[in-house]
């Protein structure tokens, strides 16, 4: 490889209001684009390709359902949300 370009495009949208208290930020895509400059066979290029894909933990996290564990601390003290 002589140069690569990675461009991650993100979309999203919210509705509702902050005052009604309704409000909700969503997610709508990506969109990734893979630029390369390379004089390996275009085998090799998609076998790269595909295993930087496989290897992506941000596409794994955004493709599939992940556990996340959120706290709050407020003041030093644990703040439990309902």
């Amino acid at each position: 490889m002589t140069g690569e370009h990675v461009r991650v495009t993100g979309h999203f949208h919210e509705q509702g209001s902050v005052l009604k208290g309704d409000a909700e930020g969503f997610c709508d895509g990506f969109e990734v684009d893979i630029t390369l400059e390379s004089n390996a066979p275009k085998a090799e290029i998609e076998t790269l390709i595909q295993l930087a894909r496989r290897m992506c933990f941000t596409e794994k996290a955004l493709t599939n359902q992940v556990p996340i564990r959120v706290t709050s601390i407020v003041n030093g003290e644990p703040f439990p949300i309902k």
